[in-house]
């Protein structure tokens, strides 16, 4: 297969290749009494929650080149054996993995090991309930939210971020991503120049004690001259200026075209746990957002540190507001409101995830069926609304005609995972214009 050559320049060009996670057996390995710990408000059916990710994963299909699982890609990064013992090393130093367990991937073969790491392995016996007694340790504990491929990393313009998690439930991930990149067969071509943000190296390096959090839903490709980063309960203001200073010293260098850093000032509240969560931008002149965060004169507007990536030294100009923000960087986009206008609806669909729209391309993006309020309101913008069954059964529908779609995904399980379709996503590479 052909080297992948990273490439986003924005959240709504033509998706050409993109990373998910499917739900695999780390979903049925999950327990009510650590579900808590490891971010979930419920178990899911683990069954249900692939057949509507294959459903998403089809619709994909349909625009993008490539739809990747990083599953695959692991397993493929992991496959000379001195690259498996170096994670499993680097693993052990991360989490403070017991020697036995340590052992126990080493003499798996690479495969087995790699989806182990992900999916991970339960205890064969519980000798007098005491794992049960303390919320059942596992002796590798699984990674349920790789679902959420967004955050881990990044792609912004031709380089990449390997993220800092804020919890303890997805400290791993970034480890996974990070030897992906490093030395999947179509990416290690990558320099080492391209890697604009990495606490997970200097961890295990020990040169550094705490790592600084910054998470991908809270990064956002606005254009190919401007990002904006939600500081948010997940992401630091000190990871955002250690990203603004790595952006900086790359346009110096003429690396890339960033010229904007837009940092959103974000609640610490877990129902916008993330930028995306609450603001994406759906095509060319128009973004989904929840309205009292980014509308009118509501006394909750987000304020935002704009800060100019061509100047010598990092300099912050408050701003009142994202959209006003943008618009004096030269983006004006109308926002469509997450529930439309009724405040109940508003509140009750961001929660399921209404504003966390995924564009494949401008005007083309994916909400689940539930958030009927979203729906109608992007219905009345000139949105064609198509349950996601109905596009793959119809092989004519070309979604890349020119007319806007909305394109419903099922979600009786996925939705109750706390992510929408942008969560689920990471484009490495879209069409430039």
């Amino acid at each position: 297969m052909p080297p992948i050559h990273l490439s986003v320049f924005s959240e709504i060009d033509r998706l050409k290749q993109v990373v998910v996670h499917a739900p695999g057996l780390e979903v049925d390995l999950m327990v009510p009494t650590i579900m808590e710990k490891l971010l979930f408000d419920d178990i899911l059916h683990g069954e249900q929650a692939r057949e509507e990710h294959a459903l998403f994963r089809g619709a994909l299909s349909r625009v993008a080149d490539e739809v990747l699982d990083i599953q695959d890609l692991f397993v493929e990064a992991l496959a000379e054996e001195g690259v498996k013992l170096a994670f499993i090393e680097d693993l052990r130093r991360l989490v403070n993995l017991p020697d036995a367990t340590c052992n126990l991937l080493r003499d798996m073969p690479s495969e087995q090991c790699a989806r182990s790491i992900i999916t991970g392995i339960a205890w064969d016996d519980i000798p007098n309930n005491t794992h049960w007694q303390r919320g059942f340790e596992y002796r590798l504990r699984p990674i349920p939210n790789l679902l959420f491929m967004r955050d881990p990393a990044a792609v912004l313009g031709t380089s990449y971020s390997i993220n800092s998690m804020s919890t303890w439930a997805r400290e791993r991930e970034p480890l996974i991503l990070s030897y992906v990149f490093r030395h999947h067969p179509r990416l290690r071509h990558l320099p080492e120049e391209a890697r604009l943000f990495d606490q997970v190296t200097p961890l295990l390096k020990g040169e550094i004690r705490a790592p600084l959090a910054m998470e991908g839903g809270d990064m956002l490709v606005i254009s190919d001259k401007v990002l904006a980063i939600g500081c948010s309960e997940r992401t630091s203001t000190d990871a955002v200026h250690h990203l603004a200073e790595s952006l900086r010293e790359q346009y110096r260098r003429g690396e890339t075209g960033f010229e904007h850093l837009l940092m959103v000032l974000m609640p610490p509240i877990r129902s916008a746990m993330h930028l995306d969560t609450v603001f994406t931008r759906i095509s060319q002149d128009e973004c989904l957002a929840f309205p009292p965060f980014f509308a009118g004169q509501s006394s909750e507007l987000l304020n935002v540190m704009s800060i100019d990536l061509r100047n010598e030294e990092l300099r912050f100009t408050t701003q009142p507001s994202l959209l006003k923000s943008l618009k004096r960087v030269g983006i004006d986009l109308k926002p469509i409101a997450c529930g439309g206008s009724d405040r109940i609806k508003q509140q009750r669909e961001q929660w399921t995830d209404g504003a966390n729209a995924f564009a494949m391309a401008p005007g083309v993006i994916f909400s689940y069926s539930r958030n009927t309020g979203t729906a109608e309101e992007l219905a009345k913008n000139g949105y064609n609304v198509l349950p996601v069954r109905q596009l793959l059964a119809d092989p004519a529908i070309d979604l890349l005609d020119g007319r806007k779609y909305l394109i419903q995904l099922e979600c009786g399980e996925l939705s109750r995972a706390r992510g929408g379709s942008r969560c689920m996503t990471m484009p490495l590479a879209r069409e430039a214009r």
